[in-house]
């Protein structure tokens, strides 16, 4: 018990030290932005989380050693007869131990959940494409429940709402359907059995068979995550909605200043000045219910209301009409803007992760540890990125994945034709791509005849690709012609 009660000890004294460690992180990353950043300063913070991850992994390996991740295994396993002084003894010692294996659980998640802010901070410091405004607002102490705290309630909403995201629940994600059609050719009846990852199924069989009979359909349902481990998705999300609170408070503020009235706008920040000031406390504490807390708390809910009626914002104990449909507003803009904005932030950045890293490159990134290294379409319906087809693209860049290794062809810029071929080059140059090195892997591309089927496959206009098949075949052409001549 020495072990564990002296190595939860130094734990939260390591993990304590961590606090000032992201106001540092936030200064590198305005000199970053500024373009004034000592390469020392840089190397030197990057060696600190470095360090930090080494002592945080050894923590948790001497953690999971003496069973902290199985903390309640012995509590309560006490028998036999006792009289009742005994019987006190044991009650006590197994108070004693239910404490100790709560701060067994705790200190460990929060080691965890240290660890995977750690790499996550790295990660995005260290890669060209990382996100450099994130590290600064991970918690890297491990204390995430502590920054939640601090969130308003819409965006403990948002959390919820990003988790279930990554961690669908119920029959899991839809991923494809199974088919079963009969195809009529020349009079012939054919049975089919086909697997389609498009939701438009039936247009995709009608383009490639024709008019058919579709007998069954089945869903096929995965339980898989697109990002495994749950440390790594609470951290996500509470960096996130961490890193973009102030534009989200921005972007609801300008909303709702452009559709109230300038009444109703005064209504509204007299109202949320008072309840600001009210605090409900907690009624329940240890599972015992004081009902002094309750009584307080409803008097406090009087004072409140009386305060609000004398403001002229209540009468008979409700809000006025204009104060209610200004309250009403709020809330929807608030759980639809902070939903929007962290959703179109975190797909910029997973987006860009699956476009331009290789699947070498992706298993071995820490910018989205534990994440899929080739999803299907499926997992990928949530992305939102401003004039891209991310499922689309990804999903025909992952094919081109798989099957260019077979012709000897490098992956490198795979991501860069694959927007050209969903949409044109002013998308491929948005994201960086270099139009010569895209039209060099086009022409090699474009002489591989079994690949246009699979391109066909995945709704590409094949033309966009067969220009720079004519290209080199004309040229073969002449420089046979030529040596015809000799």
């Amino acid at each position: 018990m020495d072990n564990a009660s002296n190595l939860i000890k130094s734990a939260n004294e390591f993990l304590d030290s961590l606090s000032e460690l992201n106001n540092k992180l936030k200064e590198v990353v305005i000199k970053i932005k500024n373009k004034n950043i000592d390469e020392i300063e840089l190397n030197n913070i990057i060696s600190t989380l470095e360090e930090n991850l080494k002592t945080l992994q050894n923590l948790k390996s001497k953690m999971e050693f003496l069973e902290f991740d199985y903390p309640y295994k012995n509590v309560g396993k006490l028998r036999g007869s006792y009289d009742s002084e005994g019987l006190q003894e044991i009650a006590n010692y197994s108070s004693y131990l239910r404490r100790i294996a709560s701060e067994k659980k705790g200190i460990l998640e929060r080691v965890k959940h240290a660890l995977v802010a750690h790499k996550i901070a790295l990660g995005h410091l260290s890669e060209d494409i990382g996100n450099i405004n994130l590290p600064p607002s991970l918690p890297l102490d491990g204390s995430y429940k502590k920054i939640m705290s601090e969130f308003p309630p819409y965006l403990i909403n948002t959390y919820k709402e990003f988790l279930d995201i990554l961690e669908p629940k119920g029959r899991g994600i839809l991923t494809s359907y199974t088919v079963s059609f009969i195809v009529i050719d020349k009079g012939k009846r054919e049975f089919k059995r086909i697997k389609v990852e498009d939701k438009n199924y039936e247009k995709y069989i009608k383009e490639k068979y024709g008019n058919v009979i579709i007998t069954s359909i089945k869903r096929n349902y995965s339980k898989n995550k697109i990002i495994d481990d749950q440390y790594v998705r609470r951290v996500l999300a509470i960096g996130y909605l961490n890193t973009y609170k102030d534009e989200i408070e921005k972007t609801i503020e300008e909303k709702l200043n452009r559709l109230l009235s300038k009444e109703d706008k005064k209504y509204l920040k007299k109202y949320l000045e008072l309840t600001s000031t009210f605090k409900a406390e907690e009624d329940v504490s240890g599972g015992i219910l004081d009902i002094r807390c309750v009584e307080e708390k409803k008097l406090k809910e009087l004072e409140l209301k009386e305060m609000l009626e004398k403001e002229g914002l209540y009468k008979n104990g409700e809000p006025i009409d204009s104060l209610k449909e200004a309250i009403k507003l709020k809330n929807e803009l608030s759980k639809k803007i902070s939903f929007d904005i962290l959703i179109k932030r975190f797909s910029e950045d997973v987006f860009k992760f699956y476009l331009y890293k290789t699947p070498d490159e992706r298993a071995r990134s820490n910018l989205f540890p534990s994440i899929m290294i080739t999803p299907q379409k499926g997992f990928l319906t949530w992305m939102k990125v401003e004039g891209v087809d991310c499922v689309n693209v990804l999903d025909l860049k992952f094919k081109l994945e798989e099957e260019l290794p077979k012709y000897q062809i490098p992956l490198k810029n795979v991501g860069g034709v694959a927007l050209y071929l969903i949409h044109d080059w002013d998308v491929v140059e948005r994201f960086n791509f270099d139009k010569k090195e895209i039209e060099d892997l086009l022409k090699k591309i474009a002489l591989i005849e079994p690949l246009k089927e699979i391109l066909i496959s995945k709704n590409v206009d094949i033309k966009k690709l067969e220009k720079f098949g004519k290209v080199k075949k004309e040229k073969t052409k002449k420089f046979l012609s030529l040596l015809g001549g000799l």
